[in-house]
């Protein structure tokens, strides 16, 4: 069965990493005849005791169709490696894969990505709980929010639209400083959108609707912050209502 354009490190190779017998790190997708699941695996020693882990993410024939592949479509695995790599060279701040590799027989495709684990970073919903109360100082909040923003904002920049921006798919790494470093996680429904609008409303609404929880004036800041202004003009005003009733709609759904 032929390979993909592998892409490898040493010690690892396709056949060894599909049989790994390590534990799901989440129940695996299962869509129509395919299925795709994530394991935290050991790679090897790193400085001191502390092991180096990596996220093994293996799919059986789960695909989406592209323009360039309209009929059987490619493995969003492919998609996110690609991805991964464009934004890497961008400066936007995204896991380093580590290997990356296909075998197909026949219409059957099983694809395998692995991506360096992000030491000491967390989910956004779970700081977005510590860090959002009312005994945390603005000066903080503000330093989390406008990273977020900074993040999602370059994100955008690069015609991507993220399509699960969920705050569990931002992680976050608090620094001796007191700033927060970013990482993007989980691009397999990324797809490039052309129109900035397009990007931003639904990105936008999918977080706005997962931290609502957040005072508005904070959300409003984000805003002023994705789009680098101090004040929203009527444009941006406009937008900012198609948002929350975007998330509005979404919600009740």
């Amino acid at each position: 069965m032929p390979h993909r354009k592998p892409v490898t490190v040493p010690g690892m190779d396709f056949d060894t990493l599909w049989h790994h017998p390590g534990e799901w790190f989440e129940a695996p997708n299962v869509y129509r005849q395919g299925w795709s699941g994530v394991s935290r695996t050991p790679l090897g020693p790193a400085d001191g005791n502390r092991p180096l882990y990596a996220f093994l993410k293996r799919q059986h024939n789960f695909m989406r169709r592209t323009w360039r592949h309209p009929w059987h479509g490619v493995s969003t695995f492919y998609c996110e490696y690609h991805h991964l790599l464009r934004l890497l060279k961008l400066g936007v701040p995204v896991p380093a894969p580590l290997f990356f590799s296909e075998k197909k027989e026949g219409r059957n495709v099983s694809a395998i990505l692995v991506t360096a684990e992000l030491v000491g970073f967390t989910p956004l919903d779970q700081l977005a709980a510590d860090i959002f109360k009312a005994d945390v100082s603005i000066t903080r909040q503000r330093k989390l929010a406008a990273s977020v923003a900074d993040a999602v904002s370059k994100f955008h920049s690069t015609r991507l639209q993220h399509r699960a921006l969920y705050p569990k798919h931002i992680l976050v790494k608090e620094t001796p400083s007191g700033n927060f470093d970013m990482a993007l996680i989980d691009l397999e429904k990324a797809r490039i959108r052309l129109f900035p609008l397009l990007r931003t409303l639904q990105d936008l609404a999918t977080l706005n609707r997962e931290l609502m929880h957040l005072s508005r004036t904070t959300r409003l800041y984000f805003l002023k912050r994705y789009y680098g202004v101090h004040k929203l003009d009527t444009a941006l005003k406009w937008i900012a209502r198609l948002i929350q009733d975007r998330t509005r709609r979404k919600a009740k759904t």
